[in-house]
């Protein structure tokens, strides 16, 4: 019973200011072309708990789990250090990216935290932002201790890491600083980091099924699809979005263990699609003020939910930057059912 598909959302676009979200994190140099990608440590705490949670009750002896458009192994870096018990080290995270130079980033091993343009300036306790925080429940602390127990400082590279002049404009900052790490001699066979792409999922491990699968914030990308404040009629509507999720999900489907964990993105573009040619004008729906016309049921919850194969398990609030419904909530782990 699809109980949160958007025929259930009256879309009330003109009742709320458009969201500015800037999500200015660790850029990391991703080609020669001067093209960045943000990523940053502990993005989505909430989603990344969550996942901790569900491996640890699911896969209590441990589990190996891939994470694909991983950047230089960031996110990888996080969930590996709120899975970590030092007396009992038992997961693995395989890091995929197909960006040779994100890849080539990871594997040098040195990462940057900086302040303050970024999500994850709080793992700087000293830093004058951080010094500004409410830690009412002492979260932040603790995500502190997860990440110093597998990391630890480092000195400054002499390659590139961060866009340079990004990093030159935050330095006009009386309150900027920036810091190295890398990871713990001891954990560095826990967290490998390689080029793949997830629709080869296949033929990466081939020996073994896994527990989880991180793909966030990546499906758009496959896709083609956009952001509807981001649309332009220059978008490609010949590419056939559903068939594209459809051959992702069955992938995935088929390296995931029982009970294992597909772990999504929240932004709006992994979740709201821009209608393709191939939908039919019944199944969309069109947002005047955008000129556009999106998909009415999810293409990709459609895709989980087929055959009986998926059931989501944890909800979170949409990341969008267009004034969407304030309470909208999207799934972002969905679990392989044990048939």
């Amino acid at each position: 019973m699809k109980i949160y598909g958007f025929q259930n959302y009256q879309y009330k676009y003109n009742q709320f200011p458009l969201k500015s979200q800037t999500s200015f994190t660790s850029l990391k140099l991703k080609n020669d072309e001067n093209n960045f990608s943000d990523t940053c440590f502990y993005r989505d705490i909430p989603t990344l708990l969550q996942t901790t949670k569900l491996l640890n009750e699911n896969f209590p002896n441990g589990t190996t789990i891939m994470d694909f458009a991983a950047s230089n192994g960031e996110e990888a870096i996080s969930l590996y250090s709120l899975l970590n018990d030092k007396a009992n080290n038992k997961y693995a995270i395989y890091s995929y990216d197909k960006s040779d130079k994100a890849v080539e980033l990871g594997q040098k091993g040195i990462y940057t935290v900086f302040s303050e343009k970024s999500n994850d300036y709080f793992l700087i306790p000293d830093c004058y932002y951080s010094k500004q925080l409410k830690d009412k429940f002492g979260m932040l602390k603790e995500l502190r201790r997860c990440f110093s127990e597998i990391m630890e400082p480092a000195k400054e590279p002499n390659y590139t890491i961060n866009d340079p002049n990004y990093i030159n404009m935050l330095h006009k900052s009386p309150h900027f600083q920036i810091k190295y790490f890398k990871i713990k001699d001891e954990y560095k066979d826990k967290i490998k980091i390689q080029k793949g792409n997830i629709n080869n999922i296949e033929k990466l491990l081939p020996d073994r099924k896994v527990g989880a699968i991180l793909f966030r914030n990546a499906m758009y990308i496959e896709t083609g699809n956009y952001s509807i404040n981001e649309f332009s009629l220059a978008e490609d509507l010949n590419i056939n979005k559903k068939e594209i999720i459809e051959k992702i999900v069955d992938k995935v489907y088929n390296k995931l263990l029982p009970g294992g964990l597909f772990v999504i993105g929240d932004i709006e573009k992994d979740h709201i699609y821009i209608a393709d040619n191939h939908v039919k004008d019944k199944d969309k729906y069109f947002i005047r003020n955008y000129g556009v016309a999106i998909c009415k049921q999810p293409l990709l919850w459609n895709a989980l939910e087929k055959d009986d194969r998926f059931e989501p398990v944890f909800y979170k609030k949409v990341d969008s930057p267009c004034a969407l419904r304030e309470d909208m909530k999207v799934p972002t782990i969905w679990r392989k059912k044990i048939n």
